[in-house]
């Protein structure tokens, strides 16, 4: 069945190595060097997206540090505009009160002053009906002049009991 020729035998292993020998110099190590730099390649390729994929984690981190930053600055501004509020609050209460107690003391102060003068009109009416009554009274010639001293006389010995 199998008929095995040695020389048809020992020129197929020839041709055998040749062709590996001649695929070996012309097409296995071209192959090679392709495959090598394929491979060469994909690991550049992967060390490039794992330094971009390390980056892009780094800008995302930042990015979270500055949203943090900013919120933080916008509490704290946020704070500073209420305490500032409420000093401008205390102040404008503080400057009512302090207006309220000068109109309360002014408004003492003139119906001190609106007392001194009715008191003073009462005593001026008062001396003047005590001339006349005195007047009628004696029908002399005392001056009017002297009246109205004698009246206020009286009437400065009187006034303590009157503004009590």
């Amino acid at each position: 069945m199998l008929n095995i020729e040695p020389g048809l035998l020992i020129w197929t292993i020839i041709t055998f190595i040749l062709l590996v020998f001649v695929l070996r110099k012309v097409a296995w190590n071209p192959l090679l060097s392709a495959l090598e730099q394929r491979e060469s390649s994909i690991r550049e390729s992967l060390e490039e997206s794992q330094r971009a994929r390390h980056e892009a984690q780094a800008l995302l981190e930042q990015n979270q540090r500055q949203l943090s930053e900013a919120n933080q600055e916008s509490a704290r501004i946020i704070e500073q505009g209420r305490e500032e509020a409420e000093r401008v609050k205390a102040s404008i209460i503080e400057q009512s009160r302090q207006e309220g107690r000068r109109l309360v003391e002014d408004a003492r102060r003139q119906i001190a002053q609106e007392q001194q003068a009715a008191i003073q009109e009462l005593k001026s009416t008062a001396a003047d009906l005590a001339m006349q009554a005195t007047g009628r009274l004696l029908s002399t010639s005392v001056t009017s002049e002297d009246h109205r001293r004698l009246v206020t006389e009286f009437l400065d010995s009187f006034p303590e009991s009157v503004e009590n």
